[in-house]
């Protein structure tokens, strides 16, 4: 891959949400603070933090523009916020990075590098490892399944090299994703709808990849992130959004009636008889009303934050 002359580097503007968390959103910061590239802004969204958060971070990076929103908007319109004032101010790019990651110094530089080297490229992501075990990979892009399921690439995976080539995928996560902001233009903003829990990034990806665009995984950028991926899973808040989210992307993929149908059958409530009645599943029983009211609220149209009592 051609380097670039240093007249050539875009303007990139970063989209980082902070709610509650802000010893994660600092060390983060910290991070991307030494990043070897020469033109990129950092924008902080602190969604609704219940202590002033947004003053510390302020405090402590003075160069970074910290934005507030009075309430948790979720991962989608929380970064659309960023976005906004990104585009507002001449961003060439738009990264979106999760708070709780740790970024290698020419993360930036490779990502813009591969995004550079073809025109039709509209959105590339890195290599993340978890940061507990750094040299297991918990993404090296992703693909869509069958019935159109988002699936992540080398999930879990030891790092040998692998998933070493820069190639097209379906899409990246949203946890590091660069966008040009000629695409986000054209295709419009991510999808307040999922608020948050997975499928708005694959969502937009998908949108991109209808526009005429290519998403790309990138595997010389790389990053660290702080998931635990077990205690996600029993979190009901969680599960509701994935259920939901899942019916509401296959809906915005354009499958049909059926389709979803078919999936809220052989998935959903099959999901539900399988923590029934097996004992392995024993832990997971309190999850069950969950899952039906994520099936609910898709088909009534109630989308957005979840409600109050998950």
């Amino acid at each position: 891959m051609t380097s670039l002359r240093n007249d050539d580097w875009p303007t990139v503007y970063f989209s980082i949400l902070n709610w509650n968390q802000k010893d994660l959103t600092i060390e983060c910061l910290d991070s991307l603070v030494r990043l070897d590239y020469p033109d990129y802004e950092i924008i902080v969204v602190d969604n609704g933090s219940q202590e002033d958060e947004a003053a510390v971070i302020r405090k402590l990076f003075s160069s970074v523009t910290v934005l507030e929103n009075e309430r948790n908007l979720g991962f989608a319109e929380g970064n659309n916020v960023a976005i906004r004032y990104a585009l507002s101010e001449g961003a060439d790019y738009v990264m979106l990075l999760n708070n709780d990651t740790v970024v290698d110094p020419q993360m930036l530089k490779r990502l813009v590098e591969a995004a550079k080297s073809d025109d039709q490229i509209a959105i590339t992501g890195p290599k993340i490892y978890y940061f507990d075990e750094p040299r297991i990979i918990w993404s090296a892009g992703g693909i869509l399944k069958r019935l159109g399921m988002p699936a992540m690439l080398g999930l879990d995976e030891v790092d040998r090299g692998q998933h070493d080539v820069l190639k097209e995928v379906d899409w990246v996560t949203g946890c590091a994703l660069l966008i040009k902001s000629a695409v986000i233009r054209q295709i419009g903003l991510i999808d307040a709808r999922y608020f948050y829990g997975g499928f708005d990034d694959s969502d937009w990806c998908s949108r991109a990849r209808k526009a005429g665009f290519k998403v790309f995984y990138a595997p010389a950028a790389f990053l660290w992130h702080k998931i635990k991926p077990k205690r996600q899973a029993l979190s009901p808040r969680y599960v509701y959004l994935m259920t939901r989210n899942q019916l509401l992307f296959l809906r915005n993929s354009g499958a049909r009636l059926s389709t979803i149908l078919f999936v809220i059958l052989t998935r959903n409530l099959w999901t539900v008889c399988a923590w029934s009645i097996r004992k392995q599943h024993k832990e997971k029983r309190f999850l069950r009303r969950v899952v039906l009211r994520g099936v609910f609220d898709f088909l009534v149209g109630r989308f957005g934050e979840p409600p109050a009592d998950l």
